[in-house]
C-alpha cells in the first residue's frame, strides 16, 4: 500500500498567483482591447480615430496642411523611433510616437501603405484603414483629398 502526501499552500502564495494573474489581465486589457476596438470615423468636417479606452485622435480639417498615401519603406523620416504612449506590437502601432524627423504622430499602423495626415503645426496622424480604397474614395468624395 502507499501513501501519498503533500504539502500545504500558504496563503502568500494564493495572494502571489492572485497579483500575477491580475497584472497579466491588466496587460491584457490595456493591450488587446484598443486593437480590437479601434476605429476611424470620417465625415465632412472631421476624422475621428478612437478606441473603448485610451486611444482618442480627432483630426479637424481646418488643422490639416495635406493627405497623403505613401509605402511607409520608402519614407524612413516617418519611421517611428520612440514610443511615448501606445503599444508597439511586431507588425501593429498604435498609439503617440516620436518620428525619425522629430515631430510628434498618432500612428495606427498595421501595413506598409499609410495615409499620412500630416497637420500645420508639423504633427502626424500615420494611418493604415483595413479598406484602404474604401477609405481613400470616402476623403476624395467629402472633400479632404483631391
Amino acid at each position: 500500500m502507499e501513501y501519498v502526501y503533500g504539502i500545504p499552500i500558504p496563503t502568500s502564495v494564493w495572494v502571489f498567483i492572485g497579483i500575477v494573474a491580475v497584472i497579466v489581465f491588466i496587460v491584457l486589457f490595456i493591450t488587446v482591447v484598443p486593437i480590437i476596438t479601434f476605429s476611424i470615423r470620417v465625415s465632412r468636417d472631421q476624422i475621428r480615430c478612437s478606441t473603448l479606452v485610451m486611444y482618442r485622435v480627432t483630426v479637424k480639417r481646418d488643422d490639416v496642411a495635406n493627405i497623403t498615401v505613401v509605402d511607409l519603406k520608402e519614407h524612413p523620416e516617418l519611421k517611428p523611433v520612440v514610443r511615448t504612449f501606445g503599444a508597439g506590437l511586431p507588425g501593429y502601432k498604435l498609439g503617440w510616437f516620436t518620428l525619425a524627423n522629430g515631430e510628434r504622430a498618432f500612428l495606427a499602423v498595421s501595413s506598409d501603405r499609410a495615409v499620412v495626415i500630416r497637420f500645420k503645426d508639423g504633427s502626424y496622424v500615420i494611418l493604415t484603414p483595413s479598406d484602404m480604397d474604401g477609405f481613400l474614395e470616402k476623403l476624395r468624395e467629402l472633400g479632404w483629398m483631391k
